[in-house]
């Protein structure tokens, strides 16, 4: 991946904005949010892509980073007119935004040095190469607050489950906990050809997504509250060669202990170092991933008319708006 950069900014924020499409429905259209994503303060960058959910449904989602939370504050004044009005409960499709205020000793980054995207984009300084790298526990090294906290959690080590929280016909908020661990972890094939190519679609990338299926399809075991695996889209709405997958995790333990310890992972470390060592210098894959470990105050998720599948929904309380 060549030399391994972190962004080195101040606070700011990123959102998750999301159209749940229509039982049946498989368009790549219709993502009404994105034309609000432009103007005097529009996010720094805005990247879309689609998933299917755990139980089949279709969802578009796109990615949207601010640099600082006051030029937020002034872009979702005029969506929340948008956002409020009752006429989205007769859209006949389920929207939800999950809005994350990111200080920066909580939030660490990593990406090769040849390679920006998401908040890597924002034009931010990048340090490195850097240290901590490359071994069990330096994901949290990388969090300047680790030195300080330990970063538990309001439930320990069981996933809360409060039982189903149905949106549709409604609007839910949901309180996120404390110490909730987010993880942005991306995969770019776009330069990667022939042979490369085909280990990448072959075995990197079904093994990939197993791992991502289990994730979403046994939470309360892996203590990932959600996790989506989407493709990149294009302005078109066309498919890209590149995926990311969007995990909540009830802490950062529960985060660090399925990287280290979980058979799905180690297949997926296990694919990759074979690719390493078989293409060295001419290895064209791009990986990344940000991660960010958030005080509950620095959440905001709330779902319309989504099913109780959706999201944060049936895990934490949540209260009608």
């Amino acid at each position: 991946m060549g030399r391994k950069l972190r962004c080195a900014s101040d606070a700011g924020g990123d959102a998750y904005f999301g159209t749940q499409l229509a039982e049946g429905d498989d368009t790549s259209g219709g993502h009404r949010i994105c034309d609000f994503l432009a103007g005097e303060h529009a996010p720094a960058n805005v990247e879309s892509a689609s998933y299917v959910d755990r139980i089949g449904r279709r969802t578009l989602i796109t990615a949207a980073y601010w640099s600082e939370p006051a030029r937020f504050e002034e872009w979702n004044a005029e969506f929340d007119r948008w956002w409020k009005d009752p006429a989205r409960m007769r859209d006949g499709v389920g929207y939800f935004r999950e809005v994350l205020i990111v200080p920066p000793e909580r939030f660490e980054t990593i990406f090769s040095n040849d390679y920006f995207i998401g908040v890597a984009k924002l034009g931010g300084p990048q340090v490195g190469p850097i240290r901590e790298h490359g071994y069990r526990g330096s994901m949290r090294d990388r969090l300047a607050i680790s030195a300080d906290d330990d970063l538990m959690n309001d439930y320990g080590e069981t996933m809360p489950r409060l039982g189903a929280a149905e949106s549709l016909g409604r609007r839910l908020r949901v309180r996120g906990p404390e110490n909730l661990a987010v993880i942005r972890s991306g995969q770019d094939w776009t330069e990667c050809a022939g042979t490369q190519r085909a280990f990448y679609l072959e075995s990197i990338a079904p093994t990939l997504r197993d791992a991502m299926h289990s994730i979403r399809d046994h939470r309360n075991k892996t203590g990932c509250c959600e996790m989506r695996l989407a493709q990149h889209l294009d302005g078109a709405g066309a498919p890209m060669t590149k995926t990311f997958g969007l995990g909540y995790f009830l802490s950062l333990a529960h985060l660090e202990r399925w990287a280290a310890t979980h058979p799905k992972h180690l297949a997926i470390l296990g694919q990759f170092m074979k690719m390493a060592r078989e293409y060295r210098a001419e290895r064209r894959l791009k990986l990344w991933h940000e991660v960010s470990v958030l005080p509950a105050t620095a959440q905001c998720f709330e779902y319309l008319n989504c099913h109780s599948e959706t999201g944060l929904l049936g895990y934490f309380p949540a209260e009608q708006f």
